[in-house]
């Protein structure tokens, strides 16, 4: 089974979308959200700082929203405005998901500018795929994906997120300091003890949210499934899923590109182990993907 992809114009139409969603999301942040003056004391990167750093951050916010289509065109072999706009909705939340992760470990983050950056990031989603179904016209394939046993699914969904929850936090708190120097940087902000410790329960459901999405992507992206094919897409999807570490570092005072150039793999070797035992435990029907009209 195949997904048609008109490469060339794809791309074409996805990058301009990008960039006019990147535009459209600056105007609104800089003239009207700046405004709300919602987390005045966030600990944010000098003006100065940050202007030699916006090349990087378009690259990797261009790329996280072209990636972004490439998922719906394997995720829903039928293709219509609705599918476009309700991938946009909570595959949008998938994407903004570890906002929250950075709201539990940044002193002065707010709940309002929390949840505002959600929003902006699920109407740009929503917005992104109804300008390439409109524009691109992609059309339906020939073939249907599979049912998910979502028993089984949930339930190994929740395990994995504890796999990779249970890893991440201690490599952050005890591995990484030992290892690595400067991990964190001795002067990065860092949301007091006392606050952050009651909002490790919040923390977990992003992880729980953002995992479980994972591997139920990987159930449509990649409907034959297979070892090889579980840990590639652990690879690659777990570099996109942490962008949003990108785009913090570009934002957030102190923040480094050692520590960066630590997390970035990191989260991606998390990934891969996910998929590897997702896949393992999962034992997804190969012969299930109904290709009735396909073969």
């Amino acid at each position: 089974m195949t997904t048609t992809i008109h490469w060339p114009r794809f791309l074409i139409v996805s990058i301009v979308g990008a960039i006019l969603m990147l535009v459209l999301y600056g105007l609104w942040t800089g003239d009207v959200v700046a405004g709300m003056n919602l987390a005045p004391d966030l600990p944010s990167r000098p003006p100065e700082q940050v202007k030699p750093l916006l090349p990087f951050l378009s690259v990797v916010s261009i790329t996280q929203l072209v990636v972004f289509c490439f998922l719906y065109m394997r995720i829903y072999p039928q293709r219509t405005l609705g599918n476009a706009l309700w991938w946009g909705a909570w595959g949008g939340f998938f994407m903004v998901l570890p906002d929250g992760q950075f709201f539990v470990g940044t002193p002065n983050q707010t709940w309002g500018n929390l949840l505002m950056g959600w929003a902006d990031g699920i109407v740009t989603a929503m917005l992104m795929m109804a300008f390439v179904q409109l524009v691109y016209r992609p059309k339906d394939e020939n073939w249907t994906q599979p049912k998910v046993e979502w028993p089984r699914f949930l339930l190994l969904g929740i395990v994995s997120a504890l796999l990779v929850f249970g890893l991440d936090l201690p490599f952050h708190m005890f591995l990484a300091p030992k290892i690595f120097t400067e991990y964190p940087a001795h002067d990065f902000p860092q949301r007091p003890p006392g606050e952050s410790l009651p909002l490790v329960p919040f923390l977990f459901l992003t992880y729980l949210f953002q995992l479980s999405f994972f591997c139920y992507t990987y159930l449509r992206v990649y409907p034959r499934r297979g070892m090889g094919s579980a840990i590639w897409y652990g690879a690659w999807l777990g570099v996109w899923v942490v962008i949003p570490n990108m785009q913090f570092f570009v934002g957030l005072d102190k923040y480094t590109w050692h520590m960066l150039a630590i997390q970035i793999p990191e989260g991606a070797i998390l990934t891969m182990i996910m998929m590897a035992f997702f896949e393992w435990a999962y034992r997804p029907k190969v012969g299930a993907v109904s290709l009735a009209t396909a073969e």
